[in-house]
């Protein structure tokens, strides 16, 4: 992604990478333990809310120009996983 295209970020768009990012670090656990529920920022997250939470941090993390291939592949393998 071109240093071009990063300047198009919001400020709202910063901020909620920085709070999903904070999400992603309380609820991570979910990755490893999925039948666990966790409470973290007033919300029980459960498993299939750290995969949309992660699919947004991504879209996010890749407006920002940040390399997300390591994801996309854990996402695939997940997906498929539970498929």
């Amino acid at each position: 992604m071109s240093q071009d295209t990063t300047l198009n970020v919001t400020e709202q768009q910063t901020n909620e990478l920085r709070y999903l990012y904070k999400v992603m670090q309380a609820i991570e656990i979910l990755g490893e333990q999925p039948s666990l529920n966790v409470v973290a920022y007033g919300k029980l997250w459960r498993y299939g809310d750290l995969l949309k939470t992660a699919v947004r941090y991504a879209e996010l993390a890749e407006l920002h120009g940040n390399d997300t291939s390591a994801f996309k592949h854990w996402f695939i393998r997940d997906v498929m996983m539970f498929q």
